[in-house]
């Protein structure tokens, strides 16, 4: 039976083995080298964690090459954050608690930090493949989630998005800016995995509902939000957590029949009570 403790320990040492991961995987001579480093040096890795977990519930072993892939994964979200902090984009000075990374480096810098973090997770999506045909259709698929048709959309439609916006538009962004990139975590474990087409489409179920649930719960720790993109701008908090339990529902009701499906069931729960 999963508990909070039993639930933490898996968590931080998946975390714990992709932040050394990271850490080593550079070893900054250079100053862009030296940004990549930085830019890369923190947050939850959820993306990893959901890739492990996914793969561990599928086929119930990882080996090297997956820790490389969850990699790869942290290293897109990583490029992601790098541009959306950019003066042109969100315009952000801090990322968790420093100064962004074209603060720290410069706009200059920054912009290629993005570029070479998306470039380095490509080579390692390659490699695999090359060494093992069972990662070509993950390796796709992560790019396309993170591509013009999804992350990269949805970030498009974050910043034309007009003065007023309904439902609609907002859960379209949140579906593409966030949910794909968890979905990209997800099937490609089971790609990976060669799990039948029924298993794959279940599983993105959970990851789309997994992140939309991710974004709203971001949304209710804003304290100020009239000038972002927000659920609270389009409906009240309390119509704002119904809708967060309905979307919690649709992931777990995704997964139920899974095998070893305790630790992302409990992930379901845990992202959404954080205060962080």
């Amino acid at each position: 039976m999963m508990n909070k403790e039993k639930f933490l320990k898996i968590f931080n040492d998946d975390k714990d083995i992709i932040d050394k991961k990271v850490k080593s995987y550079f070893s900054p001579d250079g100053i862009l080298e030296e940004a990549m480093a930085y830019a890369t040096g923190g947050g939850k890795r959820i993306r990893a964690f959901l890739y492990l977990e996914c793969k561990k519930m599928f086929s119930c072993n990882l080996c090297e090459n997956d820790y490389k892939f969850a990699l790869a994964l942290e290293f897109i979200h990583a490029y992601s954050l790098v541009h959306d902090d950019l003066p042109a984009m969100d315009n952000d000075d801090f990322r968790r608690g420093q100064p962004s990374t074209h603060k720290k480096y410069g706009e200059d810098i920054g912009i290629l930090t993005g570029d070479a973090l998306l470039n380095e997770a490509a080579i390692m999506l390659f490699q695999l493949a090359k060494d093992n045909d069972s990662y070509i259709k993950a390796g796709l698929y992560i790019l396309q989630r993170a591509s013009r048709f999804g992350m990269i959309g949805g970030q498009v439609l974050d910043l034309r998005r007009g003065a007023s916006y309904d439902l609609d538009y907002l859960l379209d962004v949140y579906k593409k800016k966030t949910s794909d990139l968890f979905k990209a975590a997800c099937v490609s474990a089971g790609l990976a995995s060669r799990v039948s087409k029924e298993y794959l489409e279940k599983i993105e179920i959970f990851a789309s509902n997994l992140g939309l649930a991710f974004q709203i719960q971001d949304d209710l720790l804003e304290e100020t939000y009239e000038d972002e993109l927000n659920i609270l701008n389009v409906m009240s908090k309390d119509e704002a957590i119904v809708l967060l339990d309905k979307v919690n529902k649709r992931a777990k009701d995704s997964i139920k029949d899974f095998q070893n499906n305790e630790v992302l069931s409990y992930l379901i729960d845990y992202l959404s009570s954080r205060s962080y």
